[in-house]
């Protein structure tokens, strides 16, 4: 490893400098995001929520919506394997929420406390839940590639070392900004993020009482910003 003349304050504010220098437009899409949030909580209140699908829903976009904070916090300071992680955590929320109507071991588990396993534990298997709401392919995509980047990986080593010639690289003791891992979570944060505001919306339509149709039209208008940006991806960076 090499020395470094920065302390991990220093480097965390050097790589925060250079990401919101390089990619505003990326911050704004995430405020957009994090406001429709924001707008649906409103909505919503402090009403009683009986349905017990609704008390999933409720309980894994709230803290879907805690982990986008954090994730965006750490891939902004250079800490990308850990804000996968977090994102990981969201993809995970999608596809419990997807089933937790017809799936009783999950409003069980997280409503009763009732494991769904003998030993009394609670486990999920992620990728027979994608199958049944047909989102298979996501679970492939995705929720494959946050797992191999967030896990300790070749991957995830990649990111943690600097290449000082082609046959060594150094490991680095600081975060730093990279350019390639911080789209990585961009484009994996706010499509999952934005994702997860379907349930938001069938929650609103569940129990809020105010203007849920312009929530919904904003939320229609944040998905097609975060594409066309997305869409943008491969025009800027080609195949990489």
């Amino acid at each position: 490893m090499n020395n470094t003349t920065l302390s991990l304050i220093e480097a965390e504010k050097k790589a925060k400098d250079i990401t919101t220098k390089n990619h505003p437009e990326v911050f704004e899409l995430v405020e957009i995001m994090m406001h429709l949030y924001i707008s649906g909580f409103n909505l919503i209140g402090n009403l009683n929520i009986k349905r017990d699908t609704d008390r999933v829903w409720s309980a894994l976009i709230i803290r879907s919506y805690h982990s986008l904070i954090c994730s965006v916090e750490l891939m902004g300071r250079g800490y990308y394997a850990q804000s996968m992680a977090l994102i990981r955590m969201v993809i995970e929320a999608y596809f419990l929420c997807g089933n937790c109507e017809k799936d009783k071991t999950i409003v069980n588990a997280v409503v009763h406390n009732k494991p769904n396993r003998p030993n009394g534990k609670t486990i999920f298997d992620y990728k027979k839940l994608a199958t049944k709401m047909d989102a298979l392919d996501w679970y492939n995509n995705d929720y494959v590639f946050a797992c191999h980047f967030s896990h300790m990986s070749h991957l995830t080593l990649e990111v943690m070392t600097t290449e000082i010639n082609p046959d060594y690289r150094s490991l680095k003791i600081v975060p730093s900004y990279d350019e390639l891992s911080f789209i990585a979570c961009c484009k994996l944060l706010l499509r999952n993020g934005l994702l997860m505001t379907t349930f938001l919306g069938k929650l609103l339509d569940d129990i809020s009482k105010g203007n849920v149709a312009a929530w919904h039209i904003k939320a229609r208008t944040a998905v097609q910003q975060a594409e066309e940006w997305s869409g943008g991806l491969k025009e800027r960076y080609g195949s990489r």
